[in-house]
């Protein structure tokens, strides 16, 4: 019954690569087949008084444009109280050694919310940029993106990266789409080399900020054609709902080489968990650092571990270091992520 499950679990996942890697091209088609020739756009350029295409006066004198409803102030407030709320949550999940399926469902609701409603856009990693650029010029950073920069380091220094997992939307797409089990592991040469990338990202996030004001970090991060699509398609369904349609617009953000860098870091993903993470965030750099020195760190207990190495081979981050021979465990608290797979495959009761 249990490997019944675990095929279903698998296949699942793997039709949800596949749906949305098909659904994505198909847009991405439909999209490039949708723009106009050059010998259409060349009819764009129409005279005033061309009435091939309708008549121009009259539609301008008759246009009456669709009301436009903002998104109002004290959403920011409300994101920062859901951002508390899934970190505290988390926090509570960890302490208590919940299952991995609890950090999977705090995984979801970030992605579906702070990812796919509100557009990625509570995000600390660009809020590097932000914060940098307001310690240059107090008035270009509010009290809003230093709190979302803070909170989660603050979170960090108690017991570790629980953002990551519950809180960040760019973890939770990596979370929710990796596989279960059977993740591809680099070697640890490799491993370790590419953890230089994230600290190189970190200083050009921070150049680019005092130098040009850029986010250089948001140009790179592959998740928010996902993000910003999502968000349009919830805004105009929304409004449409509320009897307020807003003007026609398209759908489907960004062009297709975005889409085919999301594609290929999400198929990369299933394999190679947290790629983003891992390997080109600047803002889990802060967070691995302060969570060397949290006050609950994860810890493996020697008196219980029987170094069987189930945890090593189920961690996404490749976090834990089982050297069955000379009797040694370890948890690198910079790497760990706090999705308590670990905690799901210990026997022992050994975290």
């Amino acid at each position: 019954m249990d490997m019944e499950r675990k095929r279903l679990k698998l296949n699942l996942r793997v039709l949800f690569v596949i749906g949305f890697t098909l659904i994505s091209l198909f847009t991405l088609v439909s999209t490039s087949v949708a723009l106009p020739t050059p010998q259409e756009q060349s009819h764009d350029c129409h005279s005033i008084d061309d009435l091939s295409r309708g008549d121009i006066r009259e539609f301008k004198d008759n246009y009456i444009p669709k009301e436009y409803f903002p998104t109002p102030e004290y959403m920011v407030f409300v994101d920062l109280g859901v951002l508390l709320l899934l970190l505290l949550i988390g926090v509570f999940f960890v302490w208590r050694k919940k299952s991995q399926k609890a950090m999977t469902v705090m995984a979801i609701i970030t992605f579906v919310y702070l990812g796919f409603i509100r557009g990625g856009c509570v995000c600390p990693v660009g809020a590097i940029s932000n914060t940098t650029m307001g310690l240059i010029t107090p008035a270009q950073v509010g009290l809003a993106s230093l709190i979302i920069f803070m909170l989660p380091l603050i979170i960090a220094l108690i017991i570790g990266r629980v953002f990551c997992t519950s809180g960040c939307p760019l973890g939770a797409v990596q979370h929710i789409v990796q596989k279960s089990k059977k993740n591809i592991k680099l070697p640890k040469k490799l491993n370790n080399a590419l953890k230089i990338v994230p600290i190189l990202m970190l200083i050009a996030t921070v150049y680019f900020a005092i130098q040009s004001a850029c986010f250089f970090v948001c140009e790179v991060e592959p998740y928010k054609v996902l993000f910003f699509t999502g968000q349009t398609w919830f805004e105009q369904g929304l409004a449409f709902v509320l009897g307020h349609p807003m003007e026609p617009k398209f759908l489907i953000a960004f062009g297709i080489g975005t889409w085919l860098y999301l594609i290929g870091i999400l198929i990369l993903g299933y394999w190679v968990p947290r790629p983003f993470c891992r390997f080109l965030c600047p803002y889990g750099v802060l967070l691995g650092v302060v969570s060397f020195f949290s006050f609950k760190p994860r810890r493996i207990k020697s008196d219980n571990c029987v170094y069987c190495g189930m945890c090593e081979k189920i961690c996404p981050t490749q976090a834990i270091v089982i050297d069955r021979k000379n009797k040694y465990s370890y948890v690198s608290n910079y790497d760990c992520v706090q999705c308590n797979k670990c905690n799901n495959v210990c026997k022992k009761d050994a975290f």
